[in-house]
C-alpha cells in the first residue's frame, strides 16, 4: 500500500470536518462513564454521612428514602434526627452506638455474621442447627443461607436496591455492607446497578444512554426535559451514540418535537404490516405495470422490463422530474370532493408522508450495502495504484453525510405531517426539497461505475457535493430549530 507521498495522482486532503453547531441548536451536555457517575454518587453520599454523622451505608439508605435529594436530608435531620430516622425505618441506637445529636456524632455500627447461639433455630426455616447466623443492626438474626436467599432474590429476581429485614413489621433496610457479605459478588453488582438506575431515576438532569450495551449517562442542566415543546435537545453519549435527551429515543429525531414523535411511531407501528406498509417498499412501473422492489439509496429508477425511467416517490417519468419545482416532496391539498370523506383524506396524507419517511429509512440501508461493496474495491485499488488510505475515505464520508441527512428527512417528513398548511410550512418545505435534491445527487455518484481510470474525477465530485450537501442540512436543522424557539410552527395537534 502506497503511504500518500507527493507522487500521488490525488490532493491529499480529507473532507473538511463539519461547521459548529449553531447556538441556537446546542444542548449543553456532559457524558459520564459508569465510574465517573458511580463518584458522583459516592461524593453525595460521603457528603451527607460527613454533615450528620451517620455511615456511608446508612446515610445511602436516607438519602433515597428522600429520593437523593440531598438538601432536604440534611435540613430535615438536623431539625429532628428521631423523625427521620423513624421515617426511614432505622433502629433506635442500641448501646450508645449512635448519637442523635447534632454533628459530631459517633457512628452506626453495622452488624456482621455471628456463630449461631447454644439454642437458636431459624424462624424461616426452622433450622436449629444452622451453619451461620446473621444478625442485621435491628438486632433480628436468621441463618446466613435464608440471608443470602431472600437478599438473592430480591435484588435479581424483583430488580429492588431498597428492602428490609425479613421480621415481620420490621422497617429496617438491608444495607449495602451486609449486602456485600450475603451474596456472590455478580449479585452485588447487579446491586450496584440498581443504586445507579435509582439515582439516574431520581435526577431529571440525567438519562442514560438507550443504546444496548452502552453504560454511559447524560447530564444536562436542569430543565432539558421541560422545554421539550421549544428545542429537541439531541445529546452525545462517550460512546458516540446520538439520541434525544427529552424522550430517550435512541435516535436523532430533529427536526420534529418529541410529542410528535410518539404519535408518529404509534401510528407507524398500527400501519405496519398492512397493504399501505406494503405499498411502500414495492412499486409498480407507470409503464409497463411490473411489480419492482428498490435495490439501491437513489429514488431514479430504472424498470428492466421497458427500460422506463422514473421517480421511486412520485412515479413521475424521470427526464421531466424536478425537485424544486415542488413535484415530489410537498402534499398537496385534494379538490373538495363530496364523495371523498374526511377518513380518506386523512388516510392518503398520512400515506404520503409515511410512503417518504419509510423511503428514507429504506435509502439508508441500501447506500451502507453499496457502499460496504465499494469500500472492498477500494482497498484493492490501495495496494495496485497511487491512494493512501486518506484518500480512498471519501466514499464513506459521502455516505456517513447521506445517513444523516435522511435521518433528517425522514423526520422532517413526519414534521411536515404535523404542520398546518401556510406560508411557514411552504418556507419549510422549499428548504427540505433543496435538501432532499442534493441527496438524491450524491447518491446517484455512489451509483457510478468505479473503476481505476475514473476515480480521481469521481472522489472530487463526491467530495464537493458531500460538502454541498453538508451545508444544505445545517440550514435546514438551523431554521427549524430556530422556528421552535420562535415558536414560530403552526401544528395541527396541541403539544402541551
Amino acid at each position: 500500500m502506497v503511504d500518500g507521498t507527493n507522487d500521488s495522482d490525488f490532493d491529499d486532503e480529507p473532507l473538511p470536518p463539519p461547521k459548529a453547531k449553531n447556538k441556537s441548536r446546542e444542548v449543553e451536555h456532559k457524558s459520564l462513564s459508569t465510574s465517573a457517575l458511580q463518584a458522583l454518587i459516592d461524593g453525595d453520599i460521603s457528603h451527607v454521612g460527613n454533615i450528620i454523622g451517620i455511615e456511608t451505608p446508612i446515610a445511602s439508605i436516607l438519602l433515597r428514602h428522600f429520593n437523593w435529594n440531598t438538601d432536604r436530608l440534611i435540613e430535615q435531620f438536623l431539625e429532628s434526627a428521631t423523625s427521620v430516622l423513624e421515617a426511614a425505618g432505622e433502629p433506635e441506637p442500641r448501646d450508645d452506638s449512635m448519637d442523635l445529636s447534632p454533628p459530631p456524632a459517633k457512628r452506626a455500627r453495622l452488624e456482621s455474621p455471628v456463630p449461631p447461639p447454644s439454642e437458636f433455630m431459624c424462624p424461616v426455616c426452622c433450622d436449629d442447627e444452622p451453619p451461620a447466623v446473621f444478625r442485621l443492626r435491628c438486632n433480628h438474626s436468621f441463618c446466613t443461607p435464608c440471608w443470602q436467599t431472600y437478599v438473592t432474590s430480591k435484588i435479581k429476581d424483583e430488580g429492588q436496591c431498597t428492602f428490609r429485614c425479613m421480621h415481620d413489621h420490621c422497617r429496617t433496610v438491608v444495607d449495602s455492607r451486609s449486602i456485600a457479605k450475603l451474596v456472590e459478588p455478580s449479585v452485588n453488582d447487579r446491586y450496584n446497578e440498581l443504586i445507579l438506575q435509582s439515582y439516574v431515576g431520581a435526577h431529571p438532569n440525567l438519562r442514560f444512554c438507550p443504546h444496548p450495551g452502552c453504560s454511559e449517562t447524560v447530564s444536562c442542566p436542569p430543565g432539558v426535559r421541560s422545554s421539550v415543546t421549544t428545542e429537541v435537545p439531541t445529546v452525545r453519549c462517550g460512546q458516540d451514540h446520538v439520541f434525544c435527551f427529552g424522550c430517550g429515543f435512541d435516535s436523532d429525531h430533529r427536526p420534529l418535537i418529541c410529542k410528535f414523535v410518539k404519535m408518529w411511531l404509534k401510528n407507524a407501528r398500527e400501519d405496519a404490516g398492512t397493504s399501505q406498509w406494503i405499498k411502500a417498499n414495492t412499486r409498480t412501473c407507470p409503464k409497463c405495470e411490473n411489480n419492482i422492489e428498490k435495490n439501491g439509496g437513489c429514488n431514479r429508477i430504472l424498470c428492466r422490463h421497458c427500460n422506463f425511467q422514473f421517480c421511486w416517490l412520485c412515479m413521475k417519468n424521470w427526464d421531466v422530474h424536478g425537485y424544486n419545482n415542488a413535484v415530489c416532496n410537498a402534499w398537496k391539498e385534494p379538490d373538495p370532493d363530496e364523495v371523498k370523506t374526511a377518513a380518506k383524506a386523512n388516510l392518503d396524507k398520512w400515506l404520503f408522508y409515511f410512503d417518504r419517511f419509510n423511503n428514507h429509512e429504506i435509502s439508508a440501508r441500501l447506500d451502507e450495502e453499496l457502499c460496504t461493496r465499494t469500500e472492498e474495491k477500494m482497498v484493492e485499488w490501495q495496494e495496485t495504484s497511487k491512494m493512501s488510505w486518506i484518500e480512498s475515505t471519501f466514499m464513506r464520508d459521502a455516505v456517513n453525510e447521506l445517513t444523516r441527512c435522511r435521518v433528517t428527512l425522514k423526520w422532517s417528513y413526519a414534521m411536515a405531517y404535523f404542520l398546518v398548511a401556510g406560508n411557514q410550512k411552504q418556507i419549510f418545505e422549499d428548504i427540505q426539497a433543496d435538501l432532499e435534491k442534493a441527496v438524491e445527487d450524491l447518491s446517484q455518484l455512489l451509483d457510478e461505475p468505479v473503476d481505476a481510470d475514473s476515480v480521481k474525477s469521481l472522489r472530487q465530485r463526491m467530495m464537493d457535493k458531500t460538502v454541498y450537501v453538508r451545508g444544505r442540512h445545517e440550514i435546514l436543522l438551523q431554521d427549524t430549530a430556530e422556528g421552535l424557539a420562535d415558536g414560530r410552527w403552526e401544528w395541527t395537534e396541541p403539544v402541551d
